[in-house]
């Protein structure tokens, strides 16, 4: 199935308003979730954008599998259920639990994997890279009644820690992902909680999260992004998108950016810009179906292409409510 959702950072002087206000919603619950994440020596899934883990949920285990769908809101999501380890021994992955779901080609194509030789893939080169240790809160809310993008959505306040080895890094985010009805829903109640509480969009997984904090524990250097080329005639919205919000989750996330992130950064702004130029000469190859091109967004993504000639305020600035709000309303032409 399709996951549409985004995820959000939380300040810290917000957490405990944030978190009051989800236990006062409707249905509000309380979870324990202990996961285990697998991948190749090499990396094989996180190069491909994927996610291979273990969930203990509850008292029930669950083997999932994510991978990247049309656009940064929407990912494939294939949940199965799954036995609970043997006690004493190691989580292990089964890919037979994916036969006939849309998972198989994508676990075929990314891992090589011949389920006809190795079902249970075995010898697909997968271990245990890190785990995490999350407490999740959740709700269920209903957006824009009786409008055409009315929807449900779940609000997931979750708190925790990843571990690789014994390193450890903390979890403190919201996601919001849509249950039913229009992707706009999801637009609408992140607009309304981003404003609430200050929050900021980060769209590095806790996969991604947790395999830079694997090769820290292994020694290993982290590696570094690419940095996003310059727009051309032919890119889509939904590329152009999905780098301006990697690099900017990428600066959001350090402290103290280096100058190569920054620059990531202004130049998948500096795409956007031009891609949006192309969309008004007639060049650009987007079908008018896929997308309302974001014309008025872009004296906002000018201006922020301006602040960040201040390297300093980097991280500010990924951080502002402001910017998330620009990438929300850029989000939107999509949906």
């Amino acid at each position: 199935m399709q996951e549409i959702e985004l995820k959000f950072q939380i300040p810290a002087d917000s957490l405990a308003v944030l978190s009051a206000e989800i236990e006062r919603l409707p249905g509000h619950a309380r979870e324990r979730l202990q996961a285990h994440y697998f991948d190749t020596p090499d990396r094989r899934l996180g190069q491909a954008r994927s996610a291979l883990r273990l969930r203990k949920e509850g008292e029930r285990w669950v083997q999932t599998l994510k991978a990247s769908g049309a656009n940064t809101m929407i990912r494939l999501e294939d949940n199965q259920p799954a036995p609970a380890p043997s006690e004493g021994r190691a989580a292990r992955i089964d890919l037979s639990l994916h036969l006939g779901s849309p998972a198989e080609a994508s676990l075929i194509r990314t891992l090589g994997w011949n389920p006809g030789q190795d079902r249970w893939g075995e010898h697909a080169g997968l271990v245990e890279l890190y785990r995490t240790d999350i407490w999740r809160q959740t709700a269920r809310v209903s957006v824009g009644q009786g409008t055409p993008q009315a929807g449900a959505v779940e609000l997931a306040l979750d708190l925790g820690h990843i571990h690789a080895g014994d390193l450890s890094v903390a979890v403190q985010e919201l996601e919001i992902e849509l249950v039913s009805g229009h992707p706009m829903a999801v637009i609408a109640m992140a607009r309304d909680w981003v404003l609430g509480h200050d929050l900021w969009l980060d769209t590095q997984t806790k996969a991604h999260r947790g395999d830079r904090l694997a090769r820290q524990a292994a020694g290993e250097s982290p590696g570094k992004a690419a940095v996003p080329q310059n727009a051309r005639v032919g890119m889509g919205l939904a590329e152009a998108l999905e780098s301006l919000t990697d690099a900017m989750s990428a600066v959001a996330a350090s402290p103290a950016p280096d100058l190569r992130q920054i620059e990531s950064w202004r130049q998948a702004l500096q795409e956007l810009v031009l891609l949006n130029q192309a969309h008004q000469a007639g060049a650009s190859s987007d079908p008018p179906q896929a997308a309302t091109f974001p014309h008025g967004a872009m004296p906002g993504v000018q201006a922020l292409l301006l602040a960040l000639q201040d390297h300093e305020r980097a991280s500010i600035l990924a951080r502002a409510p402001s910017t998330t709000l620009l990438c929300l309303e850029l989000f939107a032409a999509l949906l």
